[in-house]
């Protein structure tokens, strides 16, 4: 059977089945630091489980799904995720392709970070719209779609989540950078709805040590330097009443 395993967010994420489960001895386990932030949690988790854990990349994640779906029609195969299984887009390709091979497939869910992150923004969730992604940059990709997803969600009065860029070895890129990005991605749509004073809320380290929770302007976010590990950023429509307060409760606004 092939395992998704949720790790949470923090040392403490994984629930009482999933603890469970990789301590078996006849399980063997994979911990995927392509998709999310483990940050030094590895060392610390197959102390507790007893066992080696084998770190999958991207390579060894993307390139060898048939390999572990194979051996998953064998034995008892888990895959250890960063936040909840299924979120990402590389998790439902491995549960495909495992319904399709006729392998058994089981879920352990546990938090994951835009849930979390939609909370303690102080935000109503029914009034996030679409979630896009601010890539980075290189000399020959510099796309500003992004813009186009916070476009229509703000004519339809909702919140947009930002997922930054990510880099296994240093967690999310920059907030500082980010906000660059949407200045730049203003300059080409010329549209008016990035602004120097537009509000944004950085949630970083997210129940991890370091944790930040602010909201700021853009420009004062151009500044913004983070440590290592994961960061998102909510980019808000025009706040209710109830969500000015939660917010203010919340993030210390």
């Amino acid at each position: 059977m092939l395992f998704l395993v949720g790790a949470g967010l923090s040392e403490g994420g994984l629930t009482d089945e999933a603890h469970e489960l990789l301590k078996r001895s006849d399980v063997k386990v994979y911990a995927e630091k392509y998709t999310g932030w483990f940050g030094d949690r590895i060392p610390e988790m197959e102390k507790r489980l007893g066992k080696t854990l084998t770190v999958l990349d991207r390579s060894g994640l993307e390139d060898n799904i048939t390999d572990l779906i194979v051996m998953a029609a064998k034995s008892d195969i888990a895959v250890l995720v960063p936040g909840d299984p299924l979120v990402a887009t590389t998790h439902k390709i491995a549960f495909i392709e495992a319904k399709k091979a006729g392998v058994k497939i089981h879920v352990i869910h546990a938090s994951s970070i835009v849930g979390a992150a939609m909370g303690e923004s102080g935000l109503d969730f029914y009034r996030f719209g679409q979630i896009c992604t601010i890539p980075a940059w290189s000399e020959h990709y510099k796309p500003v779609s992004f813009y186009e997803t916070i476009e229509k969600n703000l004519n339809h009065n909702q919140h947009s989540i930002l997922l930054l860029d990510y880099d296994p070895k240093v967690g999310s890129i920059q907030p500082a950078y980010a906000a660059d990005l949407l200045s730049q991605a203003e300059k080409k749509y010329k549209k008016g709805i990035i602004k120097p004073s537009t509000k944004l809320i950085i949630i970083h380290n997210l129940s991890l040590p370091g944790e930040q929770k602010l909201i700021m302007g853009l420009d004062a976010a151009k500044t913004l330097r983070m440590d290592e590990g994961p960061t998102i950023m909510i980019l808000p429509a025009k706040m209710t009443e109830i969500e000015q307060e939660s917010t203010a409760a919340m993030l210390g606004a």
